[in-house]
C-alpha cells in the first residue's frame, strides 16, 4: 500500500477513530477485575493512533517513505555480493582542521585497496567528498548506504578507478549549516572546500591536479555538493545530487545566515547561478519517485539553466526521501562521477 496515498491516510484515521470511540464506549463496561488493565491499554493505542496519523501526516509532506517495504528497509539492494579480501578498502577516523576557517571537526576517509600495495607507494588518487545529510553524520555514509561495501565493489568491477572518499562532518551538533559561509558566522564552505582538501592532502596521497576532486551528497548534503562545485569549479570536476534541492534554505535548523544579504543568499542558489552564467560543472541530479520536492527542485533547476547544460538526470528508483533510493543510487553515481575524474576544466557560459 501507498504510505503517502489518501486510502493509507483515511485507513489510519478511521482506524483511530474507531479505537477512540470503542475507549470511550468501553470504558465502564470492561469486567471489574480486568478494568485498570484494559482501560490502560486502550489509552495506550489511543497515544500509537494519534502519533500514528501525525507520523502519517508529516510522511506525505515530505515523502520520506512510500510503502511499507521502504520503511522497513527490505526493497531488494543492488551490488551486494561479496568483496574479495584483497579488494577491499578501509575507513579511518580522523580529525579534519581548518586552518582559514577556525572550524576543527571529525570526519571519516575510505582508502581503496589500492593505496596499501606495495607497486602503488608513489601513486596519488583522485577524491570524492561525501556530503551527509541534516540531521547527520558522516558515518552515515558507511553505516546507511555502506559506502565502502559500495566503493570496493566500483573499483575492483573497473566500473570507476581507485578513488579516496572523504566524509567530514558538514555542519555543528543541532545547527544545519547549509554548507555556507554565513554572514558574521561560521565558515563552513571554507572548511569543506579548501581546509578539509588540505587536511587531507596533508596526511594522504591524494591527486593534486584541478579536475581530481568530485562531490556528492543527500538530501541537505546534495544541496552542499552542487553548492559547492559550482563555487569551486577549478577544484571539483562533477557533482552528484541525490534527491537534493537547489534552493537555500533559511529556518529554525539553520539560523540567519545571511543576516537579510539578498545578493550572499543568491550566490549560495544553484538554481540563481545556473540562471546567471556559473560555470558548467557536470551535474548528475537523482530524485526518487516517491520525493515530489526533489523532483519539483530537479524540474525547477532544469528550467533555470541554460538548455544545454549537462545534465544527467535519474528519477526512475521507487521510494521515498530516505537510505533505500540512496543506496540503490550510489553505484550508477560513483560511476560517473569516475568517468569525470581527471577531465577538463569547465568553461563559463557564454555571454551576449
Amino acid at each position: 500500500m501507498d504510505l503517502t496515498g489518501w486510502p493509507f491516510l483515511v485507513l489510519v484515521v478511521g482506524l483511530s477513530c474507531a479505537v477512540l470511540v470503542g475507549t470511550m464506549v468501553l470504558w465502564n463496561r470492561w469486567p471489574h477485575r480486568a478494568a485498570w488493565p484494559l482501560r490502560f491499554l486502550s489509552l495506550v493505542l489511543v497515544m500509537v493512533c494519534g502519533a500514528a496519523v501525525m507520523a502519517d501526516v508529516v510522511n506525505r509532506d515530505y515523502g520520506f517513505y512510500t510503502s511499507f517495504g521502504d520503511l522497513l528497509g527490505s526493497s531488494p539492494l543492488p551490488h551486494d555480493r561479496p568483496v574479495p579480501a584483497q579488494d577491499r578498502g578501509t575507513v579511518e577516523r580522523v580529525r579534519l582542521d581548518g586552518g582559514n576557517s577556525g572550524i576543527h571537526r571529525d570526519g571519516l576517509v575510505y582508502l581503496p585497496a589500492a593505496y596499501s600495495r606495495p607497486d602503488a607507494a608513489d601513486r596519488h588518487f583522485p577524491v570524492v567528498e561525501l556530503f551527509h545529510g541534516f540531521p547527520g553524520q558522516p558515518d552515515n555514509w558507511t553505516r546507511h548506504l555502506g559506502i565502502a561495501h559500495v566503493l570496493d565493489l566500483e573499483i575492483s568491477s573497473g566500473r570507476m578507478p581507485p578513488v579516496i572518499a572523504v566524509m567530514p562532518t558538514i555542519g555543528d551538533h543541532g545547527r544545519d549549516s547549509e554548507c555556507v559561509d554565513a554572514v558574521h558566522g561560521r565558515a563552513n564552505e571554507t572548511y569543506l572546500a579548501v581546509d578539509v582538501p588540505t587536511a587531507v592532502a596533508a596526511r594522504f596521497r591524494v591527486a593534486d591536479g584541478p579536475r581530481d576532486w568530485a562531490t556528492m551528497g543527500y538530501s541537505t548534503g546534495g544541496f552542499c555538493a552542487v553548492d559547492l562545485a559550482l563555487h569551486h569549479p577549478d577544484r571539483y570536476a562533477a557533482a552528484v545530487s541525490l534527491d537534493g534541492y537547489f534552493t537555500p534554505q533559511v529556518d529554525s535548523n539553520t539560523g540567519d545566515l545571511y543576516r537579510g544579504r539578498q545578493d550572499i543568499r543568491d550566490n549560495n542558489s544553484p538554481q540563481w547561478l545556473l540562471a546567471h552564467g556559473a560555470p558548467r560543472v557536470p551535474l548528475y541530479l537523482m530524485a526518487s519517485r516517491g520525493d515530489p520536492e526533489g523532483l519539483r527542485a530537479i524540474g525547477h533547476l532544469r528550467r533555470a539553466a541554460p538548455p544545454d547544460y549537462p545534465f544527467t538526470l535519474r528519477t526512475d528508483l521507487n521510494g521515498g526521501h530516505n537510505f533505500n533510493p540512496w543506496h540503490r543510487a550510489g553505484p550508477a553515481a560513483l560511476d560517473w562521477i569516475g568517468s569525470h575524474l581527471g577531465t577538463a576544466p569547465p568553461t563559463p557560459r557564454p555571454t551576449g
